[in-house]
């Protein structure tokens, strides 16, 4: 008992270093759990939304064939057998209908042509807004605006087949955008050219109609169940689907179709996840190595202040093994129970989030408060006077052993891929870059001194000096500055490059702010103008979207029609006598192309190939990234009027509101068309958990960084004030040895700003996978996260230049 009571005697007389042992490793331990937990929910909410927001054809897939006359019932099970093969774990539900060929009607004395159908679960994808769900024979519902078109309401006659039905509901879609409809124009407008509908009736009826209806079944994702870990078993569904189809038309007299863009919408969700892990893994080591840091500075700091009481315990017997299990014990308390109260408190967070905890998280943090006890252990040991050899390796072996680390990660994953090792390549090239670029410092202090000498003040030699000489004393605090601007810099650049990206992968496919695609333009022209006077809609114009050859190079051509400019921004080149285009960067590389330069292109539906001039190098609008850009009139001076290229199949609109235009679009159509919005081409709702992931492990790391600045100075303050009084007797002031640690302070976090600043840039270019624009930098997030760190770390050395000053004062 004596025992105890000596050694909690010990340790409450530091009760404030233990305690900031005990506050990092929350610290830590919290931002740990945190950082994993929160993004991966944030993810799984963005892959949910990203998939949901798709175009609806590009959201589900599709199988389409003719509805078996003899036993639809057998040719429905037979279908499904073969999908739930297909489809295996993948979280896919299966929606069959059915709709026929427009048939005669009599509604009202007046003929018209209607569409019949089938729609499992209706109840679940529409909502009734008058009467009742049909329950026997001779009743029917029919959607909101198709009733409109109809002229018909709850109880009115439809005479088709022969027979009179009465109407006894009618129902709005909840959504005309979910992909269980698959973009069907019926169900939006109630209107495909002159026929009018869906009318559902029971599938009885539509197997005895003389022209044979088509059925589908689509595959839709399961929102409840969609995940970013639920990806990889939707990316190779597409394929075993289209596999299993042809067994289904093998033998019979009607050919099986597969329709639907889900996988390339899964690829693209796949890559959004990649970008945000790896901004989100990025966020965990920054957060831990500054962390880890800040606990080593403290835990000097402890060894520091007791070291007389080391040497008077070893005087007495003390063994090392017995010193040594006493601070492991110490450092096992202090941090343990700080990394519990960090993670329970992130753990609270997460539930605050409806966010759940992985176990690894849990155990991430584990073993990080497992290193950090190791760390403080050794760090409060009796400080032993190093010679200088071994100082420097030191300093070089981490440096060369996290360096060797991070390029082995990047090669492995370049290798690699689908590796999970490539989501810690960034973070460990930016620690890398800190601990190399920390081993220049005294090199170049060294240097900087020798220029400085050349002139007669102290000032700045004598900091320069110290530096220079002993830079083991500022390592720590160039370390946590350094990774404070590394972090700052990473969430301005990544924030930035990752809105960049977005917005010219939005661009690249939508165009404008709605796109709408049309089919059988051939036979049937398209118009902007109804499409233009819609609410909402400020602009619109008429594309077509032809596929060309440049020499053995596909291309994309977009034919801008009257108002391109307005709706997106870009002018084609004007009309003149040579065709002048506008062609993308990434298509003029592969065609080794320039400003001034011919291309011929072959146009189909054009025997003679063209000569395309480079007017203009640029984004071509709605060419996903490639393609080329050519005005309507240039080309129709050089094609005949009546050509295919000139066939307009696609109508771009610009508005505030593209959610609304394109819902007012799909109600306003009576042809097939797709509408696709920056909603659902963007990835955003995934990536965004990556940048803010980032952005907050950089609040963290800065907040961090700053305590371990101020322990290194303080750090500082005590291997130095022995120095305080020669220096004094020396000639040398208290306010010259103030503007000295001022300096010397300042100094070591500039350096270690500039190195965390390239750092970063480094790590973040390795991130993103792209360029960086140091403009990005402007933003809010870093610029007060900049600020705080500058303020903070001008704060703490002119306080550190005060306790010098007053020092020399008395010692005076």
């Amino acid at each position: 008992m004596r025992v105890a009571r000596a050694l909690l005697r010990r340790s409450a007389v530091q009760a404030g270093q233990l305690l900031a042992v005990l506050l990092v490793a929350a610290v830590g331990a919290g931002a740990v759990v945190a950082l994993i937990a929160l993004p991966a929910a944030a993810v799984d909410r963005g892959v949910e939304a990203l998939v949901a927001e798709a175009e609806p054809t590009a959201g589900a897939l599709r199988v389409d064939t003719a509805l078996a006359r003899d036993d639809p019932g057998a040719q429905d099970a037979r279908v499904r057998d073969a999908l739930a093969d297909a489809v295996g774990e993948a979280p896919l539900s299966l929606v069959r209908a059915v709709r026929s060929e427009p048939v005669p009607a009599s509604v009202g004395g007046a003929e018209r042509s209607i569409v019949l159908g089938s729609q499992e679960g209706l109840d679940r994808l529409a909502e009734l807004i008058a009467g009742d769900w049909a329950t026997g024979d001779g009743e029917v519902t029919l959607a909101e605006p198709a009733a409109a078109a109809l002229g018909v309401g709850v109880g009115d006659p439809l005479v088709f087949s022969g027979e009179q039905h009465r109407v006894v509901g009618v129902w709005r879609a909840r959504d005309a955008a979910d992909p269980a409809w698959f973009g069907e124009t019926l169900v939006a407008s109630g209107r495909l050219g002159d026929a009018v509908g869906p009318v559902i009736v029971p599938d009885a009826e539509l197997a005895g109609l003389e022209a044979r209806p088509r059925v589908t079944w689509t595959l839709v994702p399961d929102a409840s169940a969609l995940t970013a870990d639920a990806l990889p078993s939707l990316a190779p569904v597409e394929g075993r689907v289209r596999a299993a189809t042809s067994g289904l038309a093998s033998g019979t007299s009607y050919a099986v179709t597969v329709s639907g863009g889900l996988a390339a919408t899964v690829a693209r969700a796949e890559q959004a996840v990649a970008a945000a892990r790896v901004l989100s893994a990025t966020a965990v080591v920054l957060a831990l190595v500054t962390a880890g840091i800040v606990l080593a500075l403290v835990a000097r700091a402890l060894g520091q202040v007791r070291a007389a009481e080391w040497r008077l315990l070893e005087a007495r017997g003390l063994s090392r093994g017995r010193g040594a299990a006493l601070r492991f014990g110490e450092a096992a308390i202090a941090v343990g129970l700080g990394v519990a109260l960090g993670v329970v408190a992130s753990v609270l967070i997460a539930a605050a989030t409806d966010a759940a905890v992985p176990v690894a998280a849990v155990l991430a943090a584990a073993v990080a408060g497992l290193a950090g006890v190791a760390l403080v252990a050794a760090a409060s040991r009796p400080a032993v006077e190093a010679r200088r050899g071994i100082a420097e390796t030191d300093s070089i072996v981490p440096a060369l052993g996290v360096t060797a680390l991070a390029a082995f990660v990047l090669v492995t994953a370049s290798a690699v891929p689908a590796s999970p090792v490539r989501y810690l390549g960034p973070s460990l090239a930016l620690v890398a870059g800190v601990l190399v670029l920390r081993l220049l410092l005294a090199p170049l202090m060294r240097l900087a001194e020798r220029v400085a000498a050349r002139g007669t003040g102290l000032l700045p030699v004598l900091p320069l000096r110290q530096l220079g000489r002993r830079p083991r004393a500022v390592a720590s605090a160039f370390l946590v500055v350094a990774l404070g601007a590394g972090a700052v810099v990473v969430a301005g650049l990544a924030g930035g490059a990752v809105a960049r990206d977005d917005d010219a992968q939005v661009r690249a496919a939508v165009g404008g702010d709605v796109r709408i695609r049309f089919s059988g333009v051939d036979r049937d022209p398209v118009s902007a103008g109804p499409y233009a006077a819609l609410d909402g809609v400020e602009g619109a114009t008429e594309v077509a979207l032809v596929d060309a050859q440049a020499g053995s190079t596909s291309v994309g051509l977009v034919v801008a029609g009257g108002g391109f400019a307005a709706v997106t921004g870009v002018a084609a080149p004007p009309a003149g006598e040579e065709l002048r285009v506008r062609v993308a960067p990434a298509l003029a590389t592969r065609l080794g192309v320039g400003v001034g330069d011919d291309i011929p292109l072959s146009v189909p539906g054009i025997r003679s190939p063209l000569t395309a001039v480079v007017a203009q190098l640029g984004t071509v609008p709605g060419a996903g990234g490639g393609g080329m850009l050519v005005d309507r009139d240039a080309l129709g001076a050089q094609v005949p009027a009546d050509a295919a290229a000139l066939a307009v199949d696609e109508v771009w609109l610009a508005s505030d509101a593209p959610e609304r235009a394109a819902a007012l679009a799909r109600a306003a159509s009576d042809r097939a068309a797709t509408v696709l919005t920056p909603a659902g081409a963007s990835t955003r709702a995934v990536t965004e958990a990556g940048t803010l992931a980032v952005a907050a492990s950089a609040a963290l790391v800065v907040l961090v960084a700053l305590g371990g600045f101020a322990a290194a100075a303080a750090g500082l303050a005590r291997l130095r004030r022995g120095e305080v009084t020669p220096l004094r007797a020396l000639g040398v002031g208290a306010g010259a040895q103030a503007r000295g640690r001022l300096v010397e302070l300042l100094l070591t976090a500039l350096a270690g700003a500039l190195a965390g600043g390239l750092a970063g840039a480094v790590a973040t270019w390795l991130a993103v996978g792209g360029a960086v624009a140091v403009a990005d930098l402007a933003s809010l997030a870093p610029l007060v996260l900049g600020a705080v760190l500058l303020i903070g770390v001008l704060l703490i050395a002119a306080g550190a230049g005060a306790g010098v000053r007053r020092r020399a004062g008395v010692g005076s």
